[in-house]
């Protein structure tokens, strides 16, 4: 009975976690997704008084470029959503220079923002092997595992981002307790689940959606009272609801 209850908990957490697209405060909070520094809000080739540049403008443009431009370049098409840009720009630098810093990170992020987790992992992989401290690599490597589904693997890759963190970042390693506690209750892992949560709240005590989580993982273990009182917080701020007359 016990592991019917866990399925269906397991799966209500699953409903009610964040989807894993861009924006997702699942994963941008411990790495900035981009980072331009094009602050006029241009897209870029659409700049004010100019026509639209076609596809072939755009190779030709990108040919051209410097590392450090085409860089700037796919950071700035990346925000704008313009991901083809972006990745035909992230894939002409690994071709002039695959040790080009922090190149794979970002192209893993763009990546995951098409959709592609496949070629994420892999590119978040390489991140990791050009730089194996890289909290924001390890982080983002666990949430594609994620989205997939691969739980076991996404685990310890959230462990290597918090041994990596400092403890100044708070609000990081919150995040990466609570993304780990999801990956520990999909595994069965309910007591591991239970601790990543409760040290995810130790750095958001206020957090709504955290206390709903730990709610669930308690009701999992049977523990009725402990988890009335997180759902009683994770309701705390919701607006009564107007009767009609």
């Amino acid at each position: 009975m016990k592991r019917h209850i866990i399925i269906f908990l397991s799966f209500f957490l699953a409903v009610s976690m964040p989807s894993c697209k861009k924006g997702d405060p699942g994963y941008s909070n411990v790495g900035i997704l981009y980072n331009s520094k094009n602050t006029t809000g241009e897209t870029p080739g659409n700049t004010p008084g100019s026509q639209k540049i076609g596809a072939q403008q755009i190779a030709d443009k990108i040919k051209s470029m410097s590392n450090d431009d085409l860089f700037q370049f796919a950071l700035t098409c990346g925000n704008q959503g313009s991901y083809s840009e972006a990745l035909a720009a992230f894939n002409t630098i690994v071709e002039k220079d695959k040790n080009y810093p922090d190149v794979y990170y970002y192209q893993g992020l763009l990546y995951r923002d098409m959709g592609l987790l496949d070629e994420a992992i892999c590119a978040f992989q390489t991140a990791i092997t050009q730089n194996p401290k890289s909290a924001e690599a390890h982080y983002n490597l666990g949430y594609a595992y994620r989205c997939k589904g691969l739980h076991n693997e996404a685990i310890p890759e959230y462990r290597r981002s918090l041994d990596l963190l400092s403890e100044n970042k708070g609000k990081q390693k919150a995040s990466v307790h609570y993304n780990l506690g999801f990956s520990y209750f999909s595994s069965g892992l309910i007591d591991d689940a239970i601790g990543e949560f409760t040290r995810a709240l130790a750095y958001k005590p206020r957090d709504r959606e955290i206390h709903q989580k730990l709610g669930i993982a308690y009701t999992a273990k049977g523990w009725t009272d402990k988890a009335r009182d997180e759902f009683s917080l994770y309701h705390a701020d919701d607006k009564p609801t107007k009767k009609i007359p």
